[in-house]
């Protein structure tokens, strides 16, 4: 097994899908047997995906669009608004299927159909894969895991992001070898020669302010504490939307050092937390979030910082390592999902990301997607949707097992 990135930032489609399977190539050395593309949505993305299909024909493409551009580990790649990127894999003795289907009305549907595509294209009948990748539109994506492990079991990591435009205007794009939707959920389904290791945080700490979410309906939650949750929210955040609570109102990016998380699982005493980003304040005080908390539940306001989210993404591939079954020198290299906002959030400070994911990586090729939500498994195995969150799968050596 082998993997290689490949980047460009040329505003024209077929010169920078050109560049950056070039760059890929150079460095693969072999017609690669999957492609991850990310790319900016200002691309003509099914030029681009003809194009791939011509210069590396059979090969499985599985993505989406990502905010602004993408990262490699030699930089921070966007002009402009565009960026592409490419991770090829090279891997005679694995195999991979994808599958894509448009959600409309019926998203289990679709996320049932696109995996069953994924698991016939692979190939390998009868057996689990090793993991999940997802990339879907914005607005279904806990249906989607839970789709998910309703054909395949709860036991497989669901790795992936929801696909983001430049604008949050609607733009989004989701690709799945030759297809390319607007509402779709593409899935790659991964039996790779070699083992993996997956990590899934946020870079945000919880501060002392609870409670239990007493009203909730689907991404709404009205309340907290039996309280307008607005309200409460307001109080813990020592009025950070006060303007939004006179006048209901879009809260992005106001509250994106701010977010709510709630517990879901521990490792040694210590809980980890998923987090939901609250995006509008709403009649009655409620508030809007791109990742839902469910009635009952304790809600934790949460607290992040420029420096803290800069340096995040390689602790979150330090810990993905750390729960390897191979050495940091052995990996291949390595697929991330970055939160959209906290890149928007922290672009001055994106060169420390860099410098700490090719320090943590060792050099090794990757590639990093900015979402408009992330998913991903915890180490106590439990695949969620959140928001503001990095999700990382590293990939290593053939296991002799």
């Amino acid at each position: 097994m082998k993997l290689a990135s490949g980047w460009s930032t040329d505003p024209d489609s077929e010169k920078a899908a050109q560049e950056a399977f070039n760059r890929l190539f150079k460095k693969l050395g072999a017609l690669p047997h999957l492609i991850f593309l990310h790319t900016s949505c200002n691309y003509d993305n099914k030029s681009i995906l003809a194009l791939l299909n011509s210069l590396a024909p059979g090969v499985r493409i599985q993505g989406g669009t990502s905010c602004m551009g993408i990262i490699t580990e030699e930089g921070f790649h966007t002009k402009d608004g565009y960026g592409c990127g490419m991770l090829g894999i090279f891997d005679p003795d694995g195999c991979y299927g994808v599958g894509i289907a448009s959600q409309g009305d019926d998203p289990v549907k679709a996320a049932s159909t696109a995996l069953s595509q994924a698991l016939e294209q692979a190939e390998r009948p009868g057996e689990l894969p090793v993991a999940i990748i997802i990339t879907s539109c914005p607005g279904n994506e806990e249906l989607t895991i839970h789709a998910i492990e309703n054909l395949i079991g709860a036991n497989v990591p669901i790795l992936g992001g929801t696909s983001a435009d430049n604008d949050m205007s609607g733009q989004w794009q989701q690709f799945g070898n030759d297809t390319l939707l607007r509402d779709g959920i593409s899935i790659a389904a991964l039996f790779p020669s070699g083992d993996v290791s997956y990590s899934f945080h946020s870079g945000y700490e919880p501060t002392r302010s609870t409670g239990k979410a007493t009203h909730v309906s689907g991404r709404i939650l009205h309340e907290i504490d039996g309280r307008p949750a607005a309200t409460v929210y307001n109080e813990w955040t020592d009025g950070l939307i006060e303007d939004q609570l006179r006048i209901p109102g879009s809260l992005v990016p106001i509250t994106s050092f701010s977010p709510l998380g709630n517990p879901v699982g521990e490792i040694g005493g210590i809980p980890y937390f998923k987090l939901s980003y609250p995006v509008a304040t709403l009649s009655e005080k409620a508030l809007e979030l791109f990742a839902e908390i469910r009635q009952g539940e304790t809600v934790a306001l949460m607290k992040g910082s420029p420096d803290s989210l800069a340096r995040r993404a390689g602790k979150v591939a330090k810990a993905a390592l750390e729960n390897a079954s191979f050495h940091g020198d052995e990996s291949k290299g390595a697929l991330m999902l970055f939160c959209a906002g906290c890149m928007l959030s922290i672009q001055d400070r994106l060169d420390k990301t860099v410098t700490e994911l090719k320090k943590t990586l060792k050099d090794k090729p990757f590639l990093c997607s900015f979402t408009l939500g992330e998913q991903g498994c915890f180490l106590g195995g439990e695949n969620r949707h959140g928001n503001l969150m990095i999700a990382s799968l590293i990939f290593g050596p053939i296991r002799t097992d």
